[in-house]
């Protein structure tokens, strides 16, 4: 059996090594997981705001699915459990939208239209 020796070199150093905390900023912006942090957060925001509007069911059996941009327009997705409830819902639209972009500040994000789809959640 070959015995396993340690190598006493210690390894070159290519370049300058720099700070995790100098480096992450940039790589934050980079993969803009600021903006995906934003999004998430408003999409949070979306079982409180349809309870205090159209009612606890209605949050239990709907959830903001993506947003979607499409030039200055952000639609957010939301799937339903079924069809009564996304015609409910449609009434409810404008006051969702208005409960919602209460927060741009926080999330800099403002619905511009809520785009209700059945399905399973």
């Amino acid at each position: 059996m070959s015995e396993y020796r340690r190598s006493s070199r210690k390894p070159k150093r290519v370049g300058s090594l720099n700070s995790l905390a100098d480096v992450l900023p940039g790589v934050c912006q980079n993969l803009q997981l600021d903006k995906k942090i934003n999004e998430m957060a408003l999409m949070a925001l979306w079982p409180k705001q349809v309870e205090g509007i159209a009612g606890k069911t209605a949050s239990q059996n709907s959830k903001a699915i993506k947003l979607k941009k499409q030039g200055y327009q952000t639609t957010l997705l939301v799937r339903v459990s079924n069809a009564v409830l996304a015609s409910e819902l449609s009434f409810h639209v404008l006051m969702l939208k208005e409960a919602l972009n209460k927060f741009t500040p926080q999330t800099g994000i403002t619905v511009d239209q809520i785009q209700l789809t059945v399905g399973s959640l």
